[in-house]
């Protein structure tokens, strides 16, 4: 997680510091201004600045200065960062925006584990220790285009009423706790059972199946990998490179929805072993196609393959010109770079 640590006083200084020792999982950054900057509108220049930039933005200030500060360019949860603030004494740690989409709960919690502050989480289904759908939603790597009906739903839970999650997707970690408040089927036993809950919620991967109305449909993640790798590579470190791309990104293998490389690898069988592992797709690209969509060109690469980049623009082509959510990485033998398909 990127995250930017804004400290407003001296004292907020030395807790950004705490906090950027101890996030060993997140890539802090500090910003603080100068003694001349202080008295001047630094704040709200720099939120400006930064707002879209980081993952999650942590504030050494008081909540009003914090709410000021980003007013101006929330836009609504599923997009905006994680935003956290941590009074001038370090007491409180203090979840403001994105608890759960954007990780602000978790990052309040880490924050307040680095300094011996006291998390404050004001989340209804952390309150009453309820296992949130948009949580879940986001640590299984799924999407929705309905929150209204989400927030519905996750309303409707609190209140004691019925759901049922349908869905053929291993739960992982959050298996325990789903089923402790919902009821989980497989996707094939919805049109049997849809209509004995109150709520159905259905995740979905290719087709849509047949739903009641007001089922909320969360759709997995469809993501594709470029990859690039020696001859000499051996299946386990391209498998476990993928894994650990997707992981980095908080999506897991059932995202992955194919691999993609220039047409030069069509005779090289780790490719097509790992898909058979992952039970997708090779999908090869001529160096011509490759290189007209290549977002950060190499000379060199292009000398050599007759494409100026191979791993981005192959998981563009891929995903049908989808957002590259993880650029051109190298991981020992194995390059890699992951796009997702909107």
């Amino acid at each position: 997680m990127k995250t930017a640590v804004l400290a407003v006083t001296e004292n907020g200084t030395k807790i950004a510091k705490l906090i950027k020792d101890h996030l060993e999982d997140a890539d802090v950054e500090i910003f603080a201004p100068s003694k001349e900057e202080r008295k001047k509108s630094w704040l709200l220049n720099l939120v400006g600045r930064v707002f879209a930039k980081y993952d999650a933005l942590v504030f050494i200030s008081a909540v009003g200065i914090a709410v000021r500060a980003i007013a101006p360019h929330l836009r609504e949860k599923t997009l905006d960062p994680a935003v956290v603030v941590v009074d001038d004494s370090g007491a409180f740690s203090i979840s403001l925006v994105s608890g759960h989409v954007g990780g602000a709960n978790d990052l309040a919690r880490k924050v307040s584990d680095a300094i011996g502050a006291m998390p404050v989480i004001t989340t209804a289904t952390d309150i009453f220790g309820k296992p949130a759908l948009d949580l879940f939603m986001t640590e299984l790597g799924l999407k929705t285009g309905d929150m209204k009906r989400l927030k519905r739903i996750s309303s409707g839970i609190l209140r004691g009423e019925s759901a049922c999650i349908f869905a053929d997707i291993s739960l992982g970690r959050w298996g325990d706790r789903v089923k402790a408040a919902y009821s989980v089927r497989p996707l094939k036993q919805l049109k049997n059972y849809g209509k004995v809950y109150d709520h159905i919620i259905a995740v979905v991967s290719d087709e849509m199946p047949d739903t009641r109305p007001g089922t909320l449909i969360l759709r997995t993640r469809r993501v594709f990998a470029g990859v690039g790798c020696r001859k000499d590579v051996a299946f386990e470190e391209v498998r476990d490179t993928i894994k650990g791309a997707l992981a980095s990104k908080g999506l897991h293998t059932h995202n992955l929805r194919g691999l993609a490389s220039i047409d030069l690898k069509s005779g090289e069988r780790v490719l097509y072993e790992t898909a058979d592992h992952f039970e997708v797709d090779v999908t090869l690209f001529p160096p011509e196609e490759l290189d007209r969509v290549a977002p950060n060109r190499s000379d060199f690469v292009k000398e050599k393959v007759g494409a100026g980049g191979v791993c981005e623009p192959a998981a563009i082509l891929a995903s049908k010109g989808g957002r590259l959510i993880l650029p051109r990485t190298v991981y020992g033998k194995v390059t890699i770079a992951l796009a997702e398909e909107e």
